[in-house]
């Protein structure tokens, strides 16, 4: 079964289109996920950190680009006596991508999009793991409150064939302290979602989400699947604290719970080796955001 995605992870979907003649912001994170055990043996944890650096330029009066660098380290740690945790089928995983996305305002109401990756996720060598993909759509702004846009993508993958998924992006203002945004905060990794935003005052925001974490990579050429790859995914229920600290400076406390949970091992002959399952994990971080 393919994927459905509430956003594309591959660009940035911005729900205000209005942007300075520049804008540059600077996201680094870290977060840990407790060790859960795995259904058919053994245990996991998974530790991730980095950095995205985020590029605005408005072109003309209808015309944006923006641009996405990012730098991010998985580490898996595997345990345990038993099945996938005893196997030990993959350590940190590296991920690097570059994103480049057009938005074009056909009327105040009505935007048009169309965006291409390139990215690396491998545990040995950067070329190993180069995929690419894009996407394209429109976004409409219904009401001064409520923006809808819909679209399509496509991504490569490692050691299968692409595939097709929609892209929804949403931004829904229920009240003036409250809205609904397809914009994830705590969007680390290939995380996309929905989240309810509360802002209660000028210093704090508040936010409940829920996302698909998606990561496929490259392995190396040595343990149980050689030049294989492995696939991660889970549905995150997360919630954040940010701290306003300045106009420029954003600092995130993040907590939440990853559920249903699943590692898939693949090799280089395409053939699934294993898919295993593993239980809730409690999941804990800390992120901040520099503009400038």
């Amino acid at each position: 079964m393919k994927r459905f995605l509430l956003s594309l992870p591959l660009i940035i979907l911005p729900t205000q289109f209005a942007v300075a003649a520049f804008d540059s912001k600077l996201d680094f994170f870290y977060t840990h996920q407790f060790n859960s055990n795995i259904d058919d043996g053994g245990e996991i944890g998974i530790t991730r950190g980095g950095f995205e650096l985020r590029l605005g330029k408005k072109m003309s009066d209808q015309d944006t680009m923006k641009f996405k660098f990012k730098v991010q380290q998985d580490d898996y740690d595997f345990g345990g006596v038993a099945g996938l945790g005893l196997q030990n089928p993959w350590g940190s995983i590296d991920t690097v991508d570059f994103a480049v996305s057009w938005f074009h305002a056909v009327d105040p109401e009505k935007t048009v999009f169309a965006a291409g990756l390139v990215r690396s996720s491998f545990e040995h060598d950067f070329s190993d793991g180069i995929v690419g993909g894009g996407s394209a759509g429109f976004i409409q702004r219904y009401s001064s409150t409520f923006t809808l846009g819909l679209g399509v993508g496509v991504l490569g993958q490692i050691h299968d064939d692409p595939y097709m998924f929609p892209v929804i992006v949403l931004d829904w203002e229920i009240s003036e302290n409250l809205r609904v945004t397809s914009d994830l905060a705590t969007r680390f990794g290939s995380q996309t979602g929905a989240e309810l935003v509360w802002t209660p005052n000028s210093e704090w925001t508040i936010g409940v989400g829920i996302s698909y974490d998606y990561s496929r990579f490259r392995l190396d050429d040595s343990g149980i699947a050689p030049n294989g790859a492995g696939e991660a995914t889970s549905w995150p229920l997360s919630f954040r604290a940010t701290r306003h600290i300045s106009p420029d400076f954003d600092l995130t406390f993040y907590g939440g719970v990853a559920y249903n949970g699943k590692l898939v091992l693949v090799d280089q002959s395409r053939t699934q080796l294993s898919t295993d399952n593993y239980d809730e994990a409690g999941v804990i971080g800390i992120m901040g955001q520099i503009r400038f």
